[in-house]
């Protein structure tokens, strides 16, 4: 009985553990097909921020500002959500994620294809990360949070930021939808808020 009870434990295991791990890459596929529209050597080293940016900064860059009513500035009044801000989907993403604070990291073996190094963001770009990197041909920086759900899952969205170690940064956020089986690029919104 022992024996038959063991196996059932390990086999259990196993399947729980390989269904997690099929789960797991879905959850990344379309951070990666994305990394591929952006043209990114798979060879070169590139430093990656080891703690996922946090769901705030995708809201924020979304909405136009901080909080959940929808920022539009009154001279220019362009959407730049593409019509894509609809406000009931808008604030049941924004009361899910907003207060989500919990710490999350990449790994290595969520992109599998790249050379990233995986740095953490509290020594990032410090006099000892700068001297750490100083003449080693490394010196550009990603930023990614975990994707985020929209519309029903129609869409999802989340953080992405490509800066240089010497200030160049351009954060964005990324909106991706599936379409025949295949994860594409619906909208790339810049930080557009004006101060």
């Amino acid at each position: 009985m022992k024996k038959k009870f063991a196996a059932i434990i390990i086999i259990s295991s196993f399947l729980i553990s390989s269904c997690a791990s099929k789960k797991h890459i879905q959850d990344y596929e379309p951070v990666n097909v994305f990394l591929e529209t952006q043209k990114i050597d798979k060879y070169k080293k590139i430093v990656l921020q080891r703690d996922k940016a946090s769901y705030a900064q995708a809201l924020r860059l979304f909405n136009g500002g901080e909080g959940i009513e929808h920022i539009l500035d009154p001279i220019d009044k362009i959407d730049y959500t593409g019509g894509l801000f609809k406000k009931k989907h808008w604030e049941k993403m924004y009361n899910t994620y907003i207060n989500d604070t919990i710490k999350k990291y990449w790994k290595k073996e969520d992109f599998p294809e790249y050379s990233f190094i995986l740095e953490n963001k509290k020594g990032l770009l410090t006099y000892d990360f700068m001297i750490k990197y100083m003449n080693t041909g490394i010196n550009d920086l990603i930023t990614i949070s975990e994707p985020i759900y929209y519309m029903n899952k129609k869409y999802i969205m989340f953080y992405y930021n490509k800066s240089s170690f010497v200030g160049d940064t351009k954060p964005q956020v990324v909106i991706m939808t599936k379409e025949n089986d295949k994860w594409v690029v619906v909208r790339i919104i810049g930080d557009y808020i004006y101060y």
